[in-house]
């Protein structure tokens, strides 16, 4: 199966050959689109990763996609458990979803109006999107995720 050097987005989940998801934290920065395809062209390019299942992160050098989708590296340093990184990694793939934008305005409005306890909005959730009204596993995923983002707060 064919292979080629990419450089990972950032805040996409990658499936590892082994059938393990990271996420992309950063790329190293380069100082133009051509030294950026140089290095990437010659396996010469490293970018942050963090493991989801347990918050491994580490720098992996060399990224490449097979045909299928999977990706693997030509070696990784820098290696350690770090909540902190698994935590950032959360709120990209938050951020880049446009269906959490919208969930999470309908939950603000709904605090604020004073309706309900927010430990009781999943039903709230699922009368207002038909999608998590057939998904309640992912209408307390939604809801942990927004009281995850407020916690800060």
């Amino acid at each position: 199966m064919q292979k080629k050097y990419i450089l990972p987005v950032v805040g996409q989940i990658y499936k590892k050959r082994n059938g393990r998801e990271y996420c992309c934290l950063s790329n190293a920065g380069y100082t133009s689109e051509s030294s950026m395809r140089v290095a990437v062209s010659l396996g010469d390019h490293q970018a942050s990763m963090v493991r989801m299942s347990d918050g491994w992160s580490f720098v992996a050098h060399g990224f490449q996609q097979y045909e299928d989708g999977t990706v693997e590296w030509n070696f990784s340093t820098g290696g350690a458990f770090r909540e902190d990184d698994l935590d950032r990694c959360r709120k990209l793939l938050q951020a880049n979803d446009p269906d959490m934008k919208k969930y999470f305005d309908y939950l603000d409005n709904l605090r604020d109006s004073g309706t309900t306890n927010m430990f009781g909005a999943v039903p709230y959730l699922k009368s207002r999107f038909f999608e998590l009204y057939v998904d309640e596993a992912r209408a307390r995923e939604v809801l942990a995720a927004w009281m995850d983002s407020r916690s800060g707060r």
